[in-house]
């Protein structure tokens, strides 16, 4: 669910949707949140099973990325740990396209947002 919520995908979703408080950032509250299009996986494919474990394997390595970061005291250290953050951050946006099934034009649309 982390990885969802983080995805780019979600984020168009909820900016279509949230409304904006002042200086341009979005209200994530549980009516907006609820409206989002959360997509249910069934643990008895092996495509989907394949797919989450993934997204929970990219997830526990961002969570991991950040707690590293936090505690990075040298410039070059954060600057690889920054460039971790967001390779792995495209993986997980390119693993949400495909749960999505997004076509290449829907990827435009999203990454141009």
């Amino acid at each position: 669910m982390l990885g969802l919520l983080n995805s780019g995908v979600l984020d168009f979703a909820l900016h279509s949707i949230a409304s904006t408080k002042q200086g341009g950032y979005f209200e994530y509250k549980p009516m907006y949140i609820k409206q989002l299009p959360i997509r249910t996986i069934d643990f008895s494919d092996p495509t989907d099973k394949t797919r989450h474990d993934r997204m929970v394997k990219l997830v526990e390595q961002m969570l991991d990325l950040h707690k590293q970061l936090a505690e990075a005291k040298e410039p070059q250290t954060k600057t690889v740990l920054q460039r971790q953050i967001e390779t792995t951050d495209r993986q997980i946006d390119r693993l949400v396209y495909e749960l999505y099934e997004l076509t290449e034009e829907e990827i435009k649309i999203v990454e141009g947002s």
